[in-house]
């Protein structure tokens, strides 16, 4: 009888597979299973295709014409080189979808292909990394062909090879989060009427007003149309384009368009895959509950990524990996949650990490805040990118709490804010680390000083 496995993974995406590969690299036995293709949907529909029409259409480089084609060589290059990786870690990929029969000191998994056959694969620790999908809108005609999920818009050709997408003309997106907003920017780069219907009177819930408000005012500038608190009812197919019918501060909206994107909420994916069986347990929102181990309520079963909820990144998942890893290596790693950063790939950039102002103000820990312009930076004006600022908050105390990005290469910069946050750094630290000249980075220095500034 063959051996068990140490580790089996399920889920391929960017939790599973960075899982899959420490365990190996550790000298592990590992098994990691995917339905799908290696990556998962960051990959293949998420975070590398949109950057790849970022770069194109907002940063210039590479061919407009081309767009489809270089997105496709540049996701199967990276999942070839996935594939090596997990090779060259000693671990085996199973293609097919995997369900869980037996739990208990071994775990029992059997994996159906594609072709039908099924194998049975047991392990000492199972590592749950299934993924999100888009949350579908449970309202009349949401089926309807043009009606696209936020998690596959990017990988709808109609939207953006040539020349199909030219039969597009105008796109509507349901949601005010980072899909919507990156969607819009690149949409409206391919000459797309856009309309963003927005559930609140808010894009970016999470980022801080100043970024808000100021991203509000470029998409206007841009020509976006935003719908503010709008509530969808049915969407009609009348005369070969969508009629999306709703309310909007309770008056009657009706918006027209070629496509409709739901880019709103993103869900865990749980159903299909044995859980029921389990002693797994849920969170009130529906994700796996986990603790700072990332460990699940099943003895030796462990869950990463977006089935746990919380912040959907693709990078959280990897860290949340080694964290999983090193616990099953018998050592102990802390990702504290509000040293995460996130981005958003619009034009300018936007990144942040930590506390925004009026997160800091509902808590009630007063803040010193800083703000230093692009407009004033020497690079920023010889890359003819003046757009945006920095901004600090930071406690009365001195200690960085919060910092936040919107401006050129924002999603580079905002890695060192990171690490200061992390370590729990005073602001003078930082500001007094030589930032070289001339570079953007010195933007950032100069919200530190004027951060600490306030503090005298």
């Amino acid at each position: 009888m063959t051996l068990p496995y140490d580790l089996v993974v399920l889920g391929g995406g960017p939790g599973g597979y960075r899982a899959a590969e420490l365990a190996g690299k550790a000298g592990m036995r590992v098994a990691l299973v995917e339905k799908d293709r290696l990556g998962g949907m960051c990959l293949n529909r998420g975070c590398i295709p949109t950057k790849s029409y970022y770069a194109r259409l907002l940063r210039g480089r590479g061919s407009v014409e081309c767009l489809w084609d270089e997105k496709e060589a540049v996701v199967s290059k990276l999942r070839e080189g996935l594939a090596t990786l997990l090779r060259m870690s000693g671990v085996e990929v199973f293609e097919g979808i995997g369900s869980i029969l037996e739990m208990g000191e071994l775990k029992t998994l059997e994996v159906l292909d594609a072709s039908g056959t099924k194998k049975l694969l047991r392990g000492h620790t199972l590592l749950l990394a299934t993924g999100s999908r888009s949350l579908p809108l449970d309202i009349e005609g949401a089926d309807l062909p043009g009606v696209i999920p936020g998690d596959r818009a990017v990988a709808d050709p109609d939207l953006w090879k040539n020349p199909e997408h030219r039969r597009v003309t105008s796109v509507a997106l349901i949601g005010a989060g980072v899909i919507a907003v990156e969607l819009a920017e690149l949409l409206r780069s391919l000459g797309k009427d856009v309309t963003i219907l927005k559930h609140s009177e808010e894009l970016l819930r999470r980022a801080d007003r100043d970024i808000k408000k100021k991203l509000v005012q470029h998409f206007k500038k841009r020509g976006i149309r935003m719908v503010d608190s709008f509530r969808p009812q049915r969407i009609t197919l009348e005369d070969g384009a969508l009629r999306v019918q709703g309310t909007s501060r309770e008056a009657p909206e009706d918006v027209r368009c070629d496509r409709l994107i739901f880019a709103s909420s993103m869900v865990p994916v749980l159903d299909g895959f044995g859980l029921a069986t389990t002693r797994i347990a849920r969170t009130p929102q529906g994700s796996v509950a986990v603790d700072e181990n990332m460990q699940t309520t099943e003895p030796g079963v462990y869950a990463v990524g977006d089935v746990t909820g919380g912040m959907m990144l693709a990078h959280l998942a990897e860290y949340q990996a080694l964290v999983a890893v090193e616990h099953l290596r018998g050592n102990r790693v802390a990702i504290p949650p509000e040293s995460v950063p996130w981005c958003v790939f619009a034009d300018p950039e936007i990144a942040a990490v930590g506390l925004s102002e009026q997160e800091a103000e509902k808590r009630g820990i007063p803040v010193v805040v800083g703000r230093a312009f692009f407009l004033g930076n020497g690079m920023a004006l010889a890359m003819g990118e003046t757009e945006g600022f920095v901004k600090v908050v930071a406690g009365k105390d001195g200690t960085l709490l919060g910092v936040h990005m919107m401006g050129s290469e924002a999603s580079c910069m905002i890695a060192e804010a990171a690490l200061a946050l992390r370590q729990g750094m005073h602001i003078r630290d930082v500001a007094y680390t030589v930032h070289p000249h001339p570079t953007l980075s010195e933007c950032f220095k100069d919200a530190l000083f004027r951060a600490l500034e306030e503090l005298k």
